[in-house]
Protein backbone atom coordinates (compact mmCIF):
# COMPACT_ATOMS: atom_id res chain seq x y z
CA UNK A 1 0.00 0.00 0.00
CA UNK A 2 1.13 3.57 -0.22
CA UNK A 3 1.77 3.42 3.72
CA UNK A 4 2.94 0.25 4.48
CA UNK A 5 1.71 -3.61 3.63
CA UNK A 6 -1.25 -5.67 3.53
CA UNK A 7 -1.14 -9.43 5.06
CA UNK A 8 -3.56 -11.63 4.11
CA UNK A 9 -4.17 -14.64 6.52
CA UNK A 10 -6.04 -17.41 5.34
CA UNK A 11 -7.16 -19.86 8.08
CA UNK A 12 -8.00 -24.06 6.90
CA UNK A 13 -8.38 -26.89 8.94
CA UNK A 14 -8.12 -30.58 7.94
CA UNK A 15 -7.29 -29.42 4.23
CA UNK A 16 -10.59 -27.11 4.00
CA UNK A 17 -9.70 -23.33 3.58
CA UNK A 18 -11.87 -21.46 5.43
CA UNK A 19 -11.56 -17.41 6.45
CA UNK A 20 -9.27 -15.24 5.39
CA UNK A 21 -8.55 -12.27 7.61
CA UNK A 22 -6.12 -8.87 6.74
CA UNK A 23 -4.22 -6.46 8.65
CA UNK A 24 -3.09 -3.02 7.50
CA UNK A 25 0.43 -2.36 8.59
CA UNK A 26 2.15 1.14 8.04
CA UNK A 27 5.96 1.11 7.90
CA UNK A 28 6.78 3.83 10.17
CA UNK A 29 8.77 4.02 13.37
CA UNK A 30 6.40 2.60 15.17
CA UNK A 31 5.02 0.32 13.02
CA UNK A 32 1.36 -0.34 13.69
CA UNK A 33 -1.62 -1.48 12.49
CA UNK A 34 -3.85 0.54 10.18
CA UNK A 35 -6.73 -1.37 9.43
CA UNK A 36 -8.11 -4.90 10.24
CA UNK A 37 -10.60 -8.00 10.16
CA UNK A 38 -9.63 -9.73 13.23
CA UNK A 39 -12.44 -10.39 15.38
CA UNK A 40 -12.46 -8.66 18.29
CA UNK A 41 -11.76 -11.43 20.81
CA UNK A 42 -8.40 -12.46 19.33
CA UNK A 43 -5.84 -11.07 21.64
CA UNK A 44 -4.44 -8.65 18.61
CA UNK A 45 -3.66 -5.56 20.75
CA UNK A 46 -1.30 -8.13 22.80
CA UNK A 47 0.10 -10.13 20.43
CA UNK A 48 0.89 -6.62 18.73
CA UNK A 49 2.44 -4.80 21.94
CA UNK A 50 4.44 -8.45 22.67
CA UNK A 51 5.81 -8.95 18.92
CA UNK A 52 4.92 -6.15 16.32
CA UNK A 53 8.09 -3.71 16.78
CA UNK A 54 10.30 -6.67 17.72
CA UNK A 55 9.85 -9.64 15.51
CA UNK A 56 7.32 -9.09 12.51
CA UNK A 57 7.05 -12.85 11.61
CA UNK A 58 6.60 -13.81 15.23
CA UNK A 59 3.71 -11.44 15.41
CA UNK A 60 2.29 -12.82 12.24
CA UNK A 61 3.26 -16.71 13.32
CA UNK A 62 1.43 -15.91 16.12
CA UNK A 63 -2.17 -14.38 14.53
CA UNK A 64 -1.78 -17.37 12.26
CA UNK A 65 -2.13 -19.90 14.96
CA UNK A 66 -4.78 -17.88 17.00
CA UNK A 67 -6.73 -17.79 13.64
CA UNK A 68 -6.21 -21.00 12.50
CA UNK A 69 -7.55 -22.54 15.97
CA UNK A 70 -10.56 -20.09 16.09
CA UNK A 71 -11.01 -20.92 12.30
CA UNK A 72 -10.58 -24.96 12.92
CA UNK A 73 -12.68 -24.65 16.20
CA UNK A 74 -15.60 -23.12 14.27
CA UNK A 75 -15.58 -25.59 11.18
CA UNK A 76 -15.62 -28.47 13.97
CA UNK A 77 -19.00 -26.95 15.72
CA UNK A 78 -20.41 -26.34 12.03
CA UNK A 79 -19.46 -30.01 10.59
CA UNK A 80 -21.25 -31.01 14.18
CA UNK A 81 -24.28 -29.03 13.63
CA UNK A 82 -24.59 -29.94 9.88
CA UNK A 83 -23.57 -33.16 9.25
CA UNK A 84 -25.31 -35.20 12.70
CA UNK A 85 -27.90 -32.38 13.35
CA UNK A 86 -30.38 -35.29 13.23
CA UNK A 87 -28.39 -37.09 16.40
CA UNK A 88 -28.17 -34.13 18.28
CA UNK A 89 -31.00 -33.69 21.38
CA UNK A 90 -31.20 -30.15 21.01
CA UNK A 91 -29.12 -27.44 20.13
CA UNK A 92 -25.00 -27.31 20.06
CA UNK A 93 -24.77 -24.65 22.41
CA UNK A 94 -21.37 -22.64 21.61
CA UNK A 95 -20.18 -18.92 22.68
CA UNK A 96 -18.63 -16.61 19.54
CA UNK A 97 -14.66 -17.64 20.15
CA UNK A 98 -15.87 -21.44 19.94
CA UNK A 99 -14.41 -21.85 22.92
CA UNK A 100 -16.65 -23.42 24.88
CA UNK A 101 -19.22 -26.20 23.50
CA UNK A 102 -21.98 -27.80 25.32
CA UNK A 103 -24.33 -30.33 23.46
CA UNK A 104 -26.67 -33.48 23.99
CA UNK A 105 -26.87 -36.56 21.92
CA UNK A 106 -27.69 -40.09 22.28
CA UNK A 107 -25.85 -43.77 21.78
CA UNK A 108 -27.30 -46.53 21.83
CA UNK A 109 -25.40 -49.78 22.94
CA UNK A 110 -27.21 -53.26 23.64
CA UNK A 111 -30.62 -52.00 22.68
CA UNK A 112 -30.65 -49.18 25.47
CA UNK A 113 -30.67 -45.27 24.61
CA UNK A 114 -28.78 -42.79 27.34
CA UNK A 115 -28.30 -39.33 26.26
CA UNK A 116 -25.18 -38.23 27.03
CA UNK A 117 -23.95 -34.35 28.02
CA UNK A 118 -20.69 -33.27 26.86
CA UNK A 119 -19.34 -29.73 27.68
CA UNK A 120 -15.90 -29.22 25.96
CA UNK A 121 -13.81 -25.89 26.86
CA UNK A 122 -10.50 -24.94 24.87
CA UNK A 123 -8.67 -22.85 27.36
CA UNK A 124 -5.57 -22.52 24.74
CA UNK A 125 -6.94 -20.81 22.44
CA UNK A 126 -4.41 -21.77 19.72
CA UNK A 127 -5.44 -25.50 19.74
CA UNK A 128 -8.43 -27.08 17.75
CA UNK A 129 -8.77 -29.50 20.64
CA UNK A 130 -10.40 -29.25 23.97
CA UNK A 131 -8.48 -29.11 26.74
CA UNK A 132 -11.45 -29.96 29.32
CA UNK A 133 -13.84 -32.51 28.38
CA UNK A 134 -17.10 -33.43 30.84
CA UNK A 135 -19.32 -36.00 29.60
CA UNK A 136 -22.35 -36.98 32.13
CA UNK A 137 -25.57 -38.44 31.15
CA UNK A 138 -29.05 -37.58 31.89
CA UNK A 139 -31.30 -39.11 34.42
CA UNK A 140 -31.52 -40.42 37.37
CA UNK A 141 -30.37 -44.18 36.87
CA UNK A 142 -27.02 -44.92 37.66
CA UNK A 143 -25.33 -46.58 34.31
CA UNK A 144 -24.25 -49.89 34.09
CA UNK A 145 -20.23 -50.37 34.03
CA UNK A 146 -20.78 -50.93 30.18
CA UNK A 147 -22.30 -47.22 29.96
CA UNK A 148 -19.91 -45.64 32.36
CA UNK A 149 -16.93 -47.39 30.04
CA UNK A 150 -18.51 -45.74 27.19
CA UNK A 151 -18.89 -41.87 28.61
CA UNK A 152 -15.41 -42.75 29.58
CA UNK A 153 -14.46 -43.43 26.30
CA UNK A 154 -16.10 -40.84 24.88
CA UNK A 155 -14.24 -38.07 27.03
CA UNK A 156 -11.14 -39.50 25.28
CA UNK A 157 -12.22 -39.38 22.13
CA UNK A 158 -13.46 -36.03 22.49
CA UNK A 159 -9.85 -34.90 24.13
CA UNK A 160 -8.12 -36.60 20.92
CA UNK A 161 -10.13 -36.11 17.78
CA UNK A 162 -12.37 -33.28 16.21
CA UNK A 163 -15.73 -33.59 16.77
CA UNK A 164 -16.94 -34.74 13.74
CA UNK A 165 -14.51 -37.51 13.39
CA UNK A 166 -15.96 -38.30 17.09
CA UNK A 167 -19.39 -39.01 16.12
CA UNK A 168 -18.07 -40.52 12.56
CA UNK A 169 -16.29 -42.85 15.26
CA UNK A 170 -19.09 -43.74 17.05
CA UNK A 171 -20.71 -45.07 13.86
CA UNK A 172 -16.93 -47.02 13.56
CA UNK A 173 -17.41 -48.73 16.51
CA UNK A 174 -20.80 -50.49 15.59
CA UNK A 175 -22.32 -48.08 18.42
CA UNK A 176 -25.75 -46.19 16.81
CA UNK A 177 -26.71 -42.82 17.56
CA UNK A 178 -30.53 -42.55 18.35
CA UNK A 179 -32.33 -41.90 15.56
CA UNK A 180 -35.74 -41.53 17.45
CA UNK A 181 -34.33 -37.82 17.51
CA UNK A 182 -34.92 -37.33 13.73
Amino acid sequence: TSRGFCVCISTAFEGNLLDSYFVDLVIQKPLRIHHHSIPVFIPLEEISAKYLQTNIQHFLFCLCEYLNAYAGRKYQADRLQSDFAAFLAGPLRRNSLCNLLSFTYKVELQGQSVPFCARLRYKDLTTTLPTDVTVTYQGTDALSPSWEEQRASHENLFFSKPLHQVFTSFARKGEKLDMSLV
